[in-house]
């Protein structure tokens, strides 16, 4: 995509204020860029491995685990709504969507 994102984080009661930050923009949501904090809490002794992460967004409220070697991250589920679909979106799939939906992180179609 070609647009890096950058995690800032404070304290905040039982977690952390976690917001998001492109070179042009803030946005709401990074997964990778919450992966990293989580981690950076872990490795540096904020957080105990056992404590999960709770990290407060202006898409709610996040959470990280650790599970071993790996991190498992709980992120909202927001349903789409139907919407007309896109000029040229059938062409970049190479296919003909019967539904497509958005909501406001992401489009999802279905064929």
């Amino acid at each position: 995509m070609n647009a890096s994102e950058t995690a800032f984080l404070y304290g905040q009661g039982d977690g952390f204020n976690l917001r998001w930050f492109t070179p042009a923009a803030e946005v709401d949501l990074c997964g990778h860029a919450t992966l990293a904090s989580a981690h950076v809490l872990w490795e540096t002794g904020y957080l105990q491995k056992e404590e999960p992460a709770r990290f407060y967004t202006h898409s709610g409220l996040l959470t990280a685990r650790c599970m071993e070697d790996w991190i498992e991250l709980d992120f909202p589920a927001e349903p789409e709504v139907q919407v007309s679909q896109p000029p040229d979106l059938a062409n970049a799939l190479g296919i003909t969507p019967e539904y497509v939906g958005r909501n406001r992180f992401d489009y999802r179609q279905f064929n």
